[in-house]
């Protein structure tokens, strides 16, 4: 990472955690040159950053301020946790994963195929000959769950072979450990927001979805979690501590080491869905969960659809103490993962080709982000705000207080572009104004005419007017 995107980071965080509050200056351009160890220019470099983001103002040989109202401060989760009643939000799911996959859609997370490493993938395919023709291992090809292991010792405690499980994706992951662990009645813990995924699988568990709100730029509100697990008995936690999705936020190391402990203090499942860890823009990979603490509950799974190939359905778990019961459940569901995809992964795993793959895909994200924050803090309409992601390809954009991001979404979708309004992200109608926006495209001139369009939609319902013009051009 550049010197001045890490300094950049580390005062959002300060001021994200309350460190700096509103109205009070942050340290000269000089001390943090000198305290930092880095250029003059490194330092303005980031702090223009952070003015650019709503988060300082800068004042006539005054220094920086930070602002009463930043983009941090405007971001409003919920106040209290809560706890679902239903999917209301179904059918444009449903939609969303019939017509959403495509270079026109901001609506999926997914990567623009041009990041990924297709023609190596396709002469990994034509070298495989017969050899994955039987019947595989259940849980996982040897060889591969060896590579696994090599490539991701640093992040985990206790990484070995024997306890992986290869699985069809992290949907396929996912649906295992809800079926093996969460029956009909059990409250489960989920951030809000949330992946809707989440919110559909265990809503066909039958389970009691309780909601607890992501703080900006860290996560679940731990002080609220911990109130929850002292109020009723709760089955799992289900979490995403780096790069989350919708938010873009990262849990600091010392929330990591919280969570696990209160799940340990309390005797819960703890499920971490690790599945753009491998996009986190920070420099280093951040580590997982079981790192942070011991706890034989921990429930980790990731997958390499962002990474690598949406198409070759390859996920894995991470569960050494609760393997029997997710290998039983596996086995019932699928009986074993495909042969012929396992050792196309295995074959890419092998040697250094997924860090590089990986160092020119982060970096290739964090161009196009910039692009796309360009348009859009030109274009979206006057009170809204964006936290920038720390890693991965999604942007959750707060719009207006008022702003209906479904009645965007259909008016939008009726002209061809599609989003993923925010009340999906919630089994409650919390995000009623939010949208989350996949950059993991180029912008390209027609996807760029596409986004514009999209804040024009979103500028004409914040104002209230009722205009029916088509967008020009393709």
């Amino acid at each position: 990472m550049l010197k001045y995107r890490g300094l950049y980071e580390r005062y959002r965080e300060l001021i994200a955690g309350g460190t700096y509050g509103p109205g009070e200056r942050l340290p000269s351009l000089r001390g943090v040159s000198l305290t930092e160890g880095v250029g003059l220019n490194t330092v303005r470099s980031a702090f223009d950053l952070l003015e650019r983001d709503g988060l300082v103002r800068p004042l006539p040989r005054g220094g920086f301020y930070v602002r009463g109202r930043s983009r941090l401060a405007e971001y409003e989760p919920p106040g209290d946790s809560h706890e679902a009643g239903g999917l209301s939000a179904a059918g444009k799911i449903e939609y969303l994963l019939q017509k959403g996959g495509s270079s026109a859609s901001f609506a999926l997370a997914e990567p623009d195929p041009r990041l990924l490493p297709v023609a190596r993938l396709e002469r990994l395919h034509a070298s495989l000959g017969g050899s994955w023709i039987e019947y595989g291992d259940q849980t996982g090809e040897p060889e591969l769950r060896r590579r696994l292991t090599a490539t991701y010792h640093p992040y985990h405690a206790d990484l070995r072979p024997e306890g992986i499980l290869v699985t069809g994706g992290a949907t396929e992951a996912l649906g295992i450990a809800f079926r093996t662990f969460v029956g009909r009645g059990d409250a489960v813990i989920v951030e809000s927001p949330a992946y809707f995924n989440f919110f559909r699988q265990l809503s066909a568990q039958g389970a009691r979805i309780v909601e607890v709100p992501v703080l900006p730029g860290r996560g679940m509100d731990l002080d609220l979690l911990e109130a929850e697990l002292k109020k009723q008995a709760i089955r799992m936690i289900v979490v995403q501590p780096n790069v989350q999705n919708p938010t873009g936020a990262s849990m600091p190391d010392a929330d990591k080491e919280r969570l696990v402990a209160l799940a340990s203090r309390h005797d819960v499942l703890l499920l971490q869905d690790d599945i753009y860890g491998d996009l986190s823009f920070s420099g280093e990979r951040p580590a997982n969960l079981s790192l942070y603490g011991r706890h034989e509950g921990i429930i980790y799974l990731s997958s390499f659809s962002k990474t690598l190939a949406p198409g070759l359905r390859m996920g894995w778990m991470h569960a050494p103490a609760l393997q029997a019961g997710l290998a039983r459940t596996k086995g019932l569901a699928s009986l074993a993962t495909s042969r012929p995809a396992q050792r196309v992964l295995s074959g890419f795993l092998a040697g250094a080709s997924y860090r590089r793959h990986l160092r020119q895909m982060r970096a290739a994200l964090e161009n196009q982000l910039a692009d796309y924050l360009e348009v859009l803090e030109g274009a979206l309409p006057p009170g809204s705000s964006i936290v920038p992601p720390t890693g991965g390809c999604l942007l959750w954009v707060a719009l207006p207080r008022g702003s209906d991001a479904s009645a965007i979404f259909e008016t939008a979708a009726r002209e061809g572009i599609l989003c993923s309004p925010g009340e999906l992200f919630s089994a409650n109608p919390f995000f009623r104004g939010h949208l989350r926006i996949n950059f993991g495209y180029r912008l390209a001139e027609a996807r760029r005419r596409d986004l514009l369009r999209l804040c024009e939609i979103a500028g004409d319902a914040a104002s209230g007017k009722k205009r029916g013009a088509k967008r020009g051009g393709t």
